[in-house]
């Protein structure tokens, strides 16, 4: 019989190590294989947000992933300093995704994206340098761990009608939510041992609750 060549390797889901540079494309598909085709990544709840359609395309994934594995990495949607507030902002409300590569992943992403979208992006990732700025005298990259938690808190539990704050959190981290679930930790954290996903996936452990 003839491989289906949509159907995830065994073999390349075998491999050990705490970083295989497991594909996506193959870890996305062990994922819905594994725990059913209706599973939704953590925090990436609203299905019209546009990092659903990214991770439904393979060849988008696989592009984005190669790009952004580069060790001396040039953005190309983002500038430095926009790349280096959402790397800092992504591993403040999903620990781990520093290492992910999630911050050139969504560069990559939002690169190919409308300009709409593009423009959506940008103002949530100002909205908290502004906010920063604000309570900081500094931008986002320059504040500590802990004002940068404040306003996590703030920007999480807000009302969405009444603080923009609440719409430009939840963008940014279905965002980041969809790269960081879809990358070998992330799909690691999930519960895939190497071999198989397990039925029951771990809840949200982090102190601050941005990842709920």
């Amino acid at each position: 019989m003839t491989p289906d060549p949509e159907t995830p390797d065994p073999a390349a889901l075998r491999q050990g190590g705490p970083s295989t540079g497991l594909s996506r494309r193959v870890a996305l598909q062990a994922l819905i294989g594994g725990v059913g085709g209706s599973f939704a990544l953590p925090g990436t709840a609203d299905a019209q947000h546009p990092v659903h359609q990214h991770l439904a395309s393979a060849a988008t994934v696989e592009q984005a992933q190669q790009r952004a594995a580069a060790t001396a990495y040039v953005p190309e949607f983002l500038d430095a300093h926009q790349l280096k507030t959402l790397a800092t902002l992504a591993d403040a409300i999903v620990p781990g995704s520093t290492a992910a590569r999630v911050a050139p992943f969504l560069d990559q992403l939002i690169h190919v994206e409308s300009p709409a979208r593009q423009r959506d992006f940008l103002s949530a990732l100002g909205a908290f340098d502004m906010a920063a700025v604000r309570k900081h005298g500094k931008p986002w990259v320059g504040i500590t761990a802990a004002d940068q938690d404040g306003i996590l808190r703030e920007a999480s539990t807000g009302d969405a009608k009444a603080i923009p704050m609440r719409a430009h959190f939840e963008n940014l981290k279905t965002w980041i939510a969809g790269a960081y679930y879809s990358s070998e930790p992330g799909m690691r954290e999930l519960g895939w041992d190497g071999n198989v996903f397990h039925q029951q996936l771990p809840g949200c452990t982090h102190p601050g609750g941005h990842r709920a």
